[in-house]
């Protein structure tokens, strides 16, 4: 996977959303607002495989801390999201290495080393069967990719 520079794809931030909503950030490609927006406030990490772009963002909120997963086509519209996190989990972000081109791994809540990777095409999945502990999806039957990881309960 190739991992993009921020010159190349990075996001600006919605404002004006009603208070208490969750943040909404908008994707900018090479300079140029593309008026797709995708949940989260803060751009971790942007990386393409093949003609895919994936995106993760967080919602910068301390000691509650989501981690969004988004996947964009070659126009940049929005084929699948998850998200990883929970109710007063905490999480910092950091890319790891990954030897598969079209795999990411990444370090994020429940001390874990997680990864996604990205389907060529749409694969099968059991919705709130398919996905570890901490991820969730909007409902459905299918998937552009597979998220990996086997979180630990976090200590007090």
């Amino acid at each position: 996977m190739h991992i993009l520079s921020a010159s190349e794809l990075s996001v600006a931030h919605v404002r004006g959303l009603p208070e208490g909503a969750e943040p909404v950030c908008e994707v900018v490609s090479n300079g140029q607002a593309t008026g797709q927006k995708v949940p989260g406030a803060v751009l971790e990490a942007a990386a393409q495989w093949q003609s895919f772009t994936l995106l993760f963002t967080t919602d910068d909120i301390p000691f509650e801390e989501h981690l969004h997963i988004h996947l964009l086509d070659a126009q940049l519209q929005l084929l699948d999201s998850a998200t990883v996190g929970g109710m007063y989990s905490t999480g910092s972000f950091s890319l790891l290495e990954s030897a598969d081109p079209d795999t990411l791994r990444f370090r994020f809540i429940g001390d874990t080393d997680w990864s996604v990777q990205v389907l060529p095409e749409p694969g099968f999945r059991v919705p709130l069967l398919s996905e570890p502990t901490g991820v969730s999806r909007p409902l459905g039957f299918s998937r552009h990719f597979i998220v990996r990881g086997q979180p630990q309960p976090e200590r007090t």
